[in-house]
């Protein structure tokens, strides 16, 4: 049984060994699976040290997947149902260079559609219906579904620095204003 002893000195940990080598962290994450995952860390831990003693390895584990990650828990609130907000719209035909940047506080529907809205008949002051007024092309229209949202608050005097900013930063060409609220550089 000589061989056996040569062997077994061979292979086994000699834990009085000082290493003066600097040890190397290694980390690795994996998604946790309940009791199998302890089970896993504790085999994966030994074949490092085993192979690699000058290691310091560490296995953290992550929760996994679940349905709550995968699916929103609220609804997503249709464009036409959300107010306080600023939006950007643009002519269908003539483009981002006839466009018109607004705000409210009201849904967004309403303030297109409503009895003194963007694009009802009866509208009055509405820079959207002069500019479709003063062309006759049918093919100049504005989209409601194709308005966008830019920002969103339910503070007033935040909707009306944010459209100023907007105004000031954007390139509509359809606004009758330059500002909600004058800004001024402090």
């Amino acid at each position: 049984s000589v061989l056996f002893s040569f062997l077994s000195k061979q292979y086994e940990r000699n834990d009085n060994i000082i290493s003066t080598v600097k040890q190397k962290r290694v980390v690795i994450v994996l998604p946790y699976l309940g009791p199998l995952s302890v089970v896993l860390r504790k085999k994966i831990t030994a074949l490092v040290n085993k192979f690699y003693p000058t290691a310091d390895f560490k296995v953290i584990f992550q929760s996994g997947y679940s349905l709550r990650r995968m699916f929103s828990y609220k609804d997503k609130i249709p464009k036409k149902c959300l107010g306080g907000v600023v939006y950007y719209t643009h002519c269908e035909k003539c483009g981002p260079g006839k466009a018109y940047i607004g705000k409210t506080k009201n849904t967004l529907y309403e303030r297109f559609y409503a009895s003194n809205g963007h694009l009802h008949p009866n509208s009055k002051n509405s820079p959207l219906l002069e500019h479709l007024a003063q062309n006759i092309d049918p093919a100049c229209e504005f989209r409601f579904e194709n308005t966008k949202i830019l920002d969103t608050t339910q503070n007033d005097i935040t909707l009306r620095f944010m459209e100023s900013i907007y105004l000031k930063l954007g390139h509509q060409t359809l606004n009758t204003q330059d500002w909600s609220i004058p800004l001024s550089i402090v």
